[in-house]
């Protein structure tokens, strides 16, 4: 049977991404919002506990690219020119070499605010870049 984890894996390493991207991104869910968070971000007591799309990096890491706690950042993947823009925690609950990120955001694609888009009435109180849906690497900048 076919493993097409195992190829784009060994294409990976053959093409050197990790010098690129040298990463390890995970993704995970917030306990406030709920599925997607399209509901979640549209109540208005539930939007205040996380009003901005994040990445956790290590502090080791943040230094070494000049990042600082709350400052907005662009996450790179490294397929088809996939970026996403968010803001940095800087904290320990993630090791050097790992990044990691929610997955409950929308209304926001490569940076730019989506809300016009919106009909009327619908948007939620809380917009965000959803996370970067490519293989599990990825650069911060």
């Amino acid at each position: 049977m076919p493993n097409l984890g195992f190829s784009m894996q060994k294409k990976a390493v053959e093409n050197g991404i990790a010098k690129d991207f040298p990463l390890i991104l995970s993704s995970g869910r917030l306990v406030e919002y709920e599925g997607g968070g399209e509901e979640t971000r549209s109540n208005p007591w539930l939007a205040e506990l996380q009003q901005d799309m994040f990445i956790e990096i290590s502090p080791a890491d943040a230094a070494d690219r000049g990042i600082k706690d709350g400052a907005w950042v662009w996450v790179l993947g490294p397929e088809n020119g996939s970026k996403a823009k968010m803001k940095a925690l800087v904290t320990e609950r993630v090791g050097k070499g790992v990044a990691w990120m929610p997955f409950h955001f929308g209304g926001w694609f490569q940076g730019e605010d989506l809300r016009s888009r919106y009909p009327k009435g619908t948007d939620p109180f809380v917009l965000g870049e959803a996370r970067i849906r490519s293989p599990a690497t990825a650069t911060i900048r």
